[in-house]
């Protein structure tokens, strides 16, 4: 499988789903509408960055949630004020995606084939 970013061996994990049907995520970004860039994961962002508590794998992957709301509560922190809420619909193709810190959020491994942009819209300023 071809990947969006490179990632490390045994990565996605293999207790990671494969999206394969409909479901709709949420993802912080930075412009509206949204860009390729909104979709760089943390560590294309910041390539020399030890990310504490987190993989390598999931650092390469895109954090999304399930719900607008925790999106909502993560806007409030300093890093991530001012950043618009992006819904997000995968589909067979799109990836695999695992359940990732709290309940709520996500890590999305996303196919470099899969087309994001045409797959998000802006929900909220």
């Amino acid at each position: 499988m071809n990947y969006r970013e490179p990632l490390p061996d045994g990565c996605p994990p293999p207790e990671s789903d494969e999206v394969a049907g409909p479901l709709v995520v949420f993802r912080l970004v930075r412009s509206s509408p949204p860009s390729l860039d909104d979709f760089r994961s943390q560590r294309a962002e910041r390539p020399s960055a030890a990310f504490r508590g987190v993989s390598e794998c999931v650092a390469r992957g895109l954090s999304v949630y399930k719900r607008v709301t925790d999106c909502d509560k993560t806007r409030k922190l300093p890093q991530f004020q001012g950043r618009f809420i992006c819904q997000v619909y995968l589909e067979a193709g799109a990836g695999r995606i695992q359940q990732t810190g709290r309940p709520t959020h996500y890590t999305w491994w996303p196919l470099a084939a899969f087309e994001i942009l045409g797959h998000c819209e802006a929900v909220a300023p």
